[in-house]
């Protein structure tokens, strides 16, 4: 339905993760003190919903059947989880008012539940946007399918080390690629771009998420 309703469009760009790769080892003491398992996911999240309270559009879809784009002030954030037998996309509900650690733990919590099959339908329905993280297996770009009838989804890449060209020289940093399909018939190129440079911006510098 996404694909044959959908004008799929897909922006990609990249960003430098060294900060956040720092600051997530420096927390991971306080992790293990909390019990949490302090993944590259829950910093992303703080930081998409901060951006989405910017660009309000992407947290959202098009009702169909009444022709009217629905802006939703709830932040529902869904993740695909491999199941075995394909991807299943439980969501987070209110996930702007969890801390790092709450998301953390509420990550980890529903992607064991989907492992083991015993997800239930509350948590797989209501969702607002949806992340699918596909560096842990590998890949450079990809162009991810809307979680129909959402506005947009965004998809994280291989996390690696790169040379990256500075003013002063060539570094190593850690560099990740990000793609996002949105729904061109109610998001515009320019403001795909706009959206992604202010996540960007916010996962630069990671302490301003926390």
């Amino acid at each position: 339905q996404s694909v044959s309703t959908v004008a799929h469009v897909t922006h990609m760009d990249e960003c430098d993760m060294t900060a956040l790769v720092a600051l997530r080892d420096e927390l991971k003491a306080e992790a293990a003190k909390r019990g949490v398992k302090l993944t590259f996911m829950a910093f992303v999240i703080r930081a998409l919903i901060k951006t989405l309270k910017e660009f309000p559009g992407f947290n959202g879809g098009l009702d169909e059947d009444k022709g009217e784009l629905v802006i939703k002030r709830f932040y529902n954030i869904g993740f695909a989880v491999n199941a075995g037998q394909g991807l299943v996309v439980p969501n987070i509900k209110d996930a702007d008012a969890r801390d790092l650690w709450g998301l953390a733990a509420e990550v980890a919590t529903l992607a064991d539940k989907v492992r083991a099959g015993k997800i239930d339908v509350s948590s797989l329905q209501g969702g607002t946007f949806t992340i699918t993280n596909i560096g842990p297996i590998g890949g450079l770009f990809a162009t991810p399918i809307v979680n129909h009838p959402e506005a947009a989804i965004l998809g994280l890449m291989k996390l690696q080390k790169r040379p990256v060209a500075r003013e002063d020289g060539i570094h190593i940093r850690d560099m990740m690629n990000l793609v996002l399909s949105f729904d061109h018939r109610i998001i515009d190129g320019a403001d795909a771009a706009h959206f992604m440079n202010t996540l960007i911006k916010h996962l630069e510098n990671p302490r301003t998420i926390l």
